[in-house]
């Protein structure tokens, strides 16, 4: 029965019931009405609307359903979909062609993202290139020439000279190091093991955070965008580790769990918790990345007990 039917019955069944009881009682209604009848048709209208009201919120209890469901759907966790109800075509129709378009948007929103990473990706790659080799060495030339400079001058300027060659230098270290988290070279030449050994040293040397690493040996092969999400997501725990997390120690865990690579990231900090903490750049974009290769996150942590990040997706 359609829905426009199941509504139409329920009337149909209130006013029958009411003409039933017209016919088969002996009530009646006089004029002018007394006081004992006005009552009971205040009675007989109240009870009328109730059923009405309890067999309308039947019929129409698959749309309420339906509702929570395309209410509660995030985007960032793929795979919901509402439950069809097959009593109802109307409803089980309208059912389907809302998980219909959640697959059309998922399928979108993943291929999207793909084509956003990997702008993203090359950019890096371009901005990394020209720091390295056109700031770097523009700063490498400075450098010698301060360093000439100070052979060939007086001994009151070369204590100066000295120190502003150990500026530059200092400041190409920084330019190194930028180039270097813009796009790690030891990802694409070692393998995601070796850029993320390279990137708890770099953490551990820039920040004095220690950061203890567990790095599983004979991981299963990855794809390429699966191993930049990966490391992308590492980088992002461990930065807001040492921005946020006041902590002072963090683990780093990469290793293969029920058949499945997980990457695990926790710190022994402040903490928080992620159900009223806000959802910063840096949280959302670890969930996008997530979405991106099929992976599950999940954000966990209470307020003064630290907190942890955890990766975890089926190679393909």
């Amino acid at each position: 029965m359609t829905l426009q039917w199941k509504v139409f019955a329920t009337n149909a069944a209130v006013l029958v019931l009411a003409t039933l009881v017209l016919v088969l009682t002996p009530l009646t209604v006089s004029f002018p009405i007394a006081l004992a009848e006005m009552v009971a048709l205040a009675g007989g209208l109240v009870a009328m609307l109730a059923l009405n009201l309890v067999l309308l919120r039947r019929a129409f209890g698959p749309l309420a359903r339906l509702t929570v469901v395309m209410r509660d759907v995030d985007p960032l966790r793929p795979g919901e979909r509402a439950a069809i109800d097959a009593a109802d075509p109307e409803v089980a129709e309208l059912t389907a062609a809302f998980n219909d378009m959640l697959g059309r948007l998922e399928v979108e929103r993943r291929d999207s993202a793909r084509r956003a990473l990997a702008a993203q990706e090359q950019e890096r790659v371009r901005i990394a290139r020209e720091l390295h080799d056109e700031v770097g060495q523009a700063l490498t030339a400075v450098v010698l020439q301060l360093d000439r400079a100070g052979r060939d001058t007086d001994v009151a300027m070369r204590d100066e000279l000295v120190q502003a060659r150990e500026s530059v230098r200092s400041s190409l270290e920084e330019v190194r190091g930028i180039a270097q988290r813009l796009r790690p070279e030891a990802l694409d030449d070692l393998g995601l093991p070796s850029a993320l050994a390279a990137l708890t040293n770099d953490v551990t040397r820039r920040t004095r955070l220690p950061v203890q690493r567990a790095i599983a040996p004979g991981l299963p092969a990855l794809a390429p965008d699966e191993e930049l999400v990966i490391y992308r997501v590492a980088q992002e725990a461990l930065t807001n580790v040492v921005r946020h997390a006041a902590a002072g120690r963090a683990e780093l865990s990469l290793g293969v769990r029920d058949g499945r690579v997980e990457l695990v990231v926790r710190d022994d900090g402040s903490g928080f918790d992620p159900r009223s903490a806000p959802q910063g750049a840096g949280l959302l974009g670890m969930r996008e990345r997530s979405v991106l290769i099929g992976a599950d996150l999940e954000v966990t942590g209470a307020t003064g007990r630290g907190s942890s990040v955890r990766l975890r997706l089926a190679p393909r």
